[in-house]
């Protein structure tokens, strides 16, 4: 293969060149210091562009060299590779679950195939543009269409449909993925793989400076729904049934969807904490006052690591009516498990069925209440009812103070009220002033 249209810088170190008869330049480096050539794509076609690349390249490898750092040529995915690599075995299972997720999606489709060195602040600014406006784009209107014609399997019977993908990012998204690219560029930068990180830092959005509130149910909407629920759980009439086996075990299947949402309002437990829970996780605590509790031993491999998290009484009820209809009731069983032992994966489908036919998906302000709305309605209760302190109620939900504040602040204005909309002054009154 020869060298076409073939250009020499810096005294013949840099060489371009197309091939094959395409327009693309390639760069051909030869670097003191380092042994044999090295063969770069620059990605362009523009000459004078190419040039600007190639040379960008040569001064890069040239820096490295000088300073002692690693000699790499590295994409942003072999970069990711290596530091998933390197962190397996560091960070939770749900946190690298997480990571892989947003990286298969939305970084590597855009940032895979770039030299890191190349990298850019311009780039990754491109990035939160691609970002913020992709699922209303040509390509993510596609790939919805295409995930919701997907079928589900034996071995993948909750495939996602995208359906509740959000059209617009929210802010708390957009700040993850910030911090994800941050972990991966700055572990580079401290091994010599980058001579510096670029500029990250994720727009603020419009609506960027308030956190939305959370759909949870209040006090009315929740009697609704447990009353519905024990309607609902005896019902084996419904036409929902078709395929499960018959009457016997759709009962079976809809009393363990009512204990699971009285476990989670009582717990306030993450779905992916409650979904690894295990009859060996739960032991019991006497109070000062001799009143017994439940303890639940929280995975370290969740979210935010192990924890103990003391439900309401109610719980040790719920889980006793578990346990006296499962078949799965060894120490290193999962509670909430099929009938052959393996772990529900997601509640979800049916709960939303079940939201539907009760009136109950939709907030006041129209936003869809899911499964996690139950962790929601329990900090609610616990703030409004239970005058929990917000740093107790942080610790046992597996959280900080300022998550709590944030989420549910409206909460404690709430429990103000009777200062907040307490009697006028006799005297103010008089004159008039709040009139």
């Amino acid at each position: 293969m020869g060298y076409e249209n073939r250009h020499a810088l810096r005294e013949g170190r840099i060489i371009l060149y197309t091939r094959n008869g395409r327009p693309t330049f390639h760069a051909r480096l030869s670097v003191d210091g380092i042994d044999g050539y090295i063969v770069k794509s620059t990605k362009k076609t523009n000459l004078d562009e190419a040039k600007r690349v190639a040379e960008e390249l040569y001064d890069d490898f040239r820096y490295k060299l000088r300073h002692g750092l690693e000699i790499g040529t590295h994409t942003f995915s072999s970069l990711w590779q290596r530091w998933q690599q390197a962190h397996r075995h560091s960070l939770s299972v749900h946190r690298l679950k997480y990571i892989e997720g947003t990286l298969n999606r939305y970084l590597l489709p855009f940032l895979g195939g770039h030299h890191v060195a190349l990298i850019s602040d311009k780039m990754i600014a491109d990035y939160w543009d691609w970002r913020i406006g992709y699922w209303n784009s040509p390509d993510g209107k596609a790939k919805i269409v295409s995930a919701q014609k997907t079928r589900t399997t034996k071995k993948r019977p909750y495939k996602q449909k995208l359906g509740n993908v959000a059209k617009v990012p929210a802010q708390k998204s957009l700040s993850m993925e910030q911090a994800v690219l941050r972990q991966i560029f700055g572990w580079a930068a401290r091994h010599g793989m980058i001579a510096h990180m670029p500029l990250i830092k994720a727009p603020k959005l419009k609506s960027g400076n308030q956190v939305s509130r959370r759909p949870a149910f209040d006090l009315d909407e929740w009697r609704s729904l447990y009353r519905y629920l024990r309607r609902w759980a005896t019902d084996g009439n419904n036409g929902d049934s078709a395929g499960d086996g018959g009457n016997g075990l759709h009962r079976w299947h809809r009393q363990l969807l009512r204990n699971y949402v009285l476990f989670m309002c009582a717990s306030g437990l993450r779905p992916n904490e409650a979904r690894q829970l295990r009859w060996r996780d739960i032991d019991f605590h006497e109070d000062d006052q001799g009143t017994r509790h439940a303890v639940l031993h929280v995975s370290p491999e969740t979210k935010t690591g192990e924890r103990e998290c003391i439900p309401l009484r109610n719980a040790t009820v719920v889980l006793e009516r578990i346990r006296a209809a499962s078949s799965h009731t060894k120490p290193n069983d999962i509670i909430f498990s099929d009938q052959n032992g393996r772990p529900i994966e997601n509640f979800g489908k049916t709960f939303k069925k079940v939201l539907n036919q009760s009136e109950l998906l939709k907030d006041r302000f129209g936003k869809e209440r899911t499964v996690y709305s139950l962790r929601h309605t329990y900090a609610t209760f616990r703030l409004l009812y239970g005058k929990v302190p917000i740093e107790d109620l942080a610790a046992n939900m597996g959280t900080s103070p300022a998550t709590i504040f944030a989420h549910y602040r409206h909460v404690t204005t709430r429990q103000k009220a009777h200062i907040l909309g307490g009697s006028l002054r006799p005297e103010l009154s008089r004159k008039g002033l709040y009139l």
